[in-house]
């Protein structure tokens, strides 16, 4: 059919501002017979979250801009463009419309330019799918859209988009009512937003989530935010005390392979992790027309991520998270016309956790993010692109311990499979079809869709395994050695909060293969490394059971000592000698591998030096033979020695070889109580030796002249002996070689005028 579309810009603008959120939690009473928490007669208000400091957030715009043909004909597609052009200031955008159950298998393509640099963008091609199932309770006739999932670009002013039917379907059209929705979330966050963002917080009894490292390619080293403590209950049965469960039927899943015997139940003793509510975003409240609604349980947490491949949407700042939330949720309710925010959680880039749909984050609230699973699921999208970006390990932590947390509380082991029944279609299932999944899945296991990108959809069967170490209990408490470095084996230590009869024995794994075995009721083990970096973990052997793995540390086994590839030298430098020494100065490089714990002087005394020190001023005995000795010690223990030996001799002035007028000056502060002394121009002195340094020792003065300098026949310097105060025995021409060689070094008068007169007091050199 022919379809008439006139092209106009429609522009409309709602204004989001952040309200308060009062935040429930159920009140448990334990009884007394045991661990078993029970709801009590009807919820209460947890302690409130403070409001984030600093003014609130700017309001949240929102324009849209309706694609309406005419559509032209490209390649047998029919096509509609948005022609590019200049627009007010955008962050998210997406595609839109009318028919929220249509499922479009088109394309639809964006190009935007940046605010900052003027430089438009490749196109980028969005994520098209249907906003909701049938029966599903955010579908709302005259208000839902289908759409795509928003896409953060970042601060721009321009756009083009182009929007194509499917391929080799003829008979296809373009969805009626296609509008671009672009929403701005204000300027970058500051004083207090995003980066003041209270978190809620596990009970004390559960562990700190350890600092994010090396958070992959893209991470931003924000500091943790200030936390605040909003309890959420950690043992006994779900909470019973919620809204009636929707008229959709509830899906109860099958497991694919029944055990002979039931497997012991693993225990659901996991927190609900560090989080960022509701309030803590800044999410306007006002914008969600209708009550949460929930399911009856939580079969399974669906990881998304919130980009396509080949976008930039992992440029963000962590600190900015918080605006591209608000960003999401203002698409998904203005633009798609959902009750709220698709998503149950959300994790940036940085592993920082934020409620997402309102409802409870201990509830099964039932969400838009995966249908025709929407009911009695979870889902967490990763903000950004993880279809080739590596997934941060403070983003895996997290993903683990929310799994563990959701799946503990109605008895799901993570690294579980089942089968249950489609109770809607879409373009890879359909309704009545028995689906099997894991109980961590991503969004491409039930939709056509590359979501959760190839990078993080790679990473989920590692996230089962820690998410069922978290949900036991079990995790690494120490690790011997310095900073994760041993020598060639390592102490893990750890703790468990699964009963003990329940424990068979518990293996460590290095680098995934076991290393090690210890009984039931050890807490450590030591097992051997080869050289190199390695993984280690801990696996809880349960009887007749599931496993379970502990989080994975990272150690070096290092047997390597340290090397030198500066060989330790001492060689003479200027400052005064003493009647019995010289003033020398120690060099060296020490290195290692891994990395160097201390390097330290063992003779002819004991100092400790910086690892990044390089050189030491110190003296050595006139006439004695000295071997200083250098030691390195790297983190594994291993230790490397370098000596280096020298003499200081010392040649009289008498004992040089002299032209011109010299006369004898006398006088306790010279070396041997005499010197050499000349006002006559061009009256020299010289000394012929073998070594590998020497210094020229002279008196300095306030009458002082200069003298010049030659080495093996060539004047090498002129050096002038001018000083505020008379000081004596100085050393103020020195000189160093690779090895002992036979040189002459000479002193000549230069005559200067007004202070011609010049002292020597001989020449010191290193053999």
């Amino acid at each position: 059919m022919q379809v008439s579309r006139s092209r106009r810009l429609a522009v409309t603008a709602a204004a989001v501002t952040a309200t308060a959120l009062t935040v429930t939690a159920m009140v448990l009473t334990r009884s007394p017979g045991g661990p078993a928490a029970t709801p009590a007669a009807a919820p209460a208000e947890a302690a409130a979250a403070p409001l984030p400091s600093g003014p609130p957030p700017p309001p949240v715009t929102t324009r849209s801009l309706e694609l309406d043909g005419p559509p032209t004909v490209e390649d047998g597609r029919e096509t509609v463009r948005l022609a590019r052009r200049a627009v007010a200031r955008f962050s998210l955008l997406g595609v839109t419309w009318d028919d929220a159950l249509l499922s479009f298998h088109g394309d639809a393509s964006v190009r935007t330019r940046s605010a900052a640099s003027g430089d438009w963008s490749a196109w980028q091609r969005l994520d098209l799918e249907p906003a909701v199932a049938a029966g599903d309770p955010d579908l709302v006739a005259g208000r839902t859209r289908g759409g795509s999932h928003g896409l953060w670009v970042g601060a721009s002013n321009g756009i083009e988009v182009k929007v194509v039917s499917a391929a080799g379907r003829a008979s296809r059209r373009l969805p009626e009512g296609l509008r671009l929705t672009l929403v701005d979330p204000g300027p970058s966050a500051g004083g207090g937003q995003g980066g003041g963002m209270p978190l809620a917080e596990p009970e004390a009894s559960e562990p700190a989530d350890p600092p994010p490292t090396d958070p992959g390619a893209g991470t931003d080293p924000e500091p943790e935010q200030p936390p605040v403590v909003e309890p959420v209950p950690t043992t006994g049965t779900p909470s019973s005390a919620v809204p009636p469960a929707p008229t959709t039927a509830p899906v109860t899943p099958t497991p694919t392979k029944p055990a002979a015997t039931p497997l012991p139940t693993v225990p659901a003793q996991s927190a609900m992790p560090a989080y960022v509510n509701r309030r803590g975003w800044s999410a306007d409240e006002t914008l969600v027309k209708d009550a949460p609604v929930y399911g009856s349980t939580i079969n399974a947490l669906f990881v998304h991520h919130t980009a396509q491949s080949g976008s930039t949407s992992n440029d963000y700042a962590c600190a900015d998270a918080a605006k591209v939330i608000r960003s999401i949720y203002t698409y998904a309710v203005t633009g798609k016309g959902l009750n709220d925010m698709e998503y149950n959680f959300l994790v940036d880039k940085c592993g920082t956790l934020y409620e997402g749909r309102k409802g409870g984050v201990d509830k099964p609230v039932v969400g838009a993010h995966t249908p025709p699973f929407n009911t009695n699921y979870a889902a967490v999208a990763v903000l950004g692109d993880y279809g080739r970006t590596a997934v941060p390990a403070a983003v895996a932590t997290k993903l683990a311990q929310l799994a563990a947390f959701k799946l503990g509380r109605y008895g799901h082991d993570p690294r579980e499979t089942f089968t249950t029944t489609a109770q809607g279609g879409n373009d890879k299932v359909s309704a009545g079809d028995q689906v099997t999944m894991g109980r961590i899945a991503g969004h491409r296991d039930v939709q056509a869709t590359d979501c959760p990108g190839a990078a993080l959809y790679g990473q989920l069967p590692a996230l089962r395994t820690e998410a069922a170490g978290v949900l036991s209990g079990l995790r690494i408490t120490a690790l011997s050695g310095r900073r994760g470095v041993v020598r060639d084996s390592v102490t893990v230590s750890w703790s468990v909060s699964t009963p003990g009869g329940e424990i068979g024995g518990f293996d460590v794994l290095v680098d995934g293969r076991t290393a090690g075995t210890a009984a039931a009721t050890a807490r450590s083990a030591t097992v051997k490394v080869a050289p190199g970096r390695h993984t280690v973990q801990v696996r809880l052997n349960r009887v007749g059971g599931p496993t379970s793995v502990s989080d994975t540390r990272t150690v070096v086994a290092d047997t390597t000592a340290p090397t030198f590839p500066g060989r330790p030298n001492v060689t003479l430098r200027t400052g005064t000698l003493s009647p019995t020494t010289a003033p020398v100065v120690l060099t060296w490089q020490a290195a290692d591998a891994v990395a160097l714990s201390s390097v330290q002087l063992t003779a002819p005394s004991r100092t400790t030096f910086a690892t990044s020190t390089r050189s030491w001023n110190t003296t050595g005995r006139l006439g004695a033979t000295t071997t200083w000795r250098v030691q390195g010690t790297d983190l594994a223990g291993n230790v490397a020695t370098a000596p280096v030996t020298r003499t200081p001799v010392l040649v009289a002035e008498t004992k040089g070889r002299r032209t011109g007028k010299w006369a004898t000056a006398a006088g306790s502060a010279h070396l041997g109580r005499a010197a050499l002394a000349s006002s006559t121009r061009n009256s020299s002195v010289s000394w012929t030796f073998t070594g590998r340094s020497a210094a020229v020792l002279a008196m300095k003065g306030k009458t002082s002249g200069q003298v010049a300098v030659y080495l093996d026949g060539r004047k090498v310097a002129t050096v002038d002996l001018r000083a505020g105060t008379n000081t004596y025995r100085q050393a103020v021409w020195t000189k160093s070689w690779t090895s002992a060689k036979k040189h002459t070094v000479k002193i000549v008068v230069v005559g200067t005028k007004g202070r011609p007169k010049v002292t020597s007091d001989g020449l010191v050199y290193l053999r």
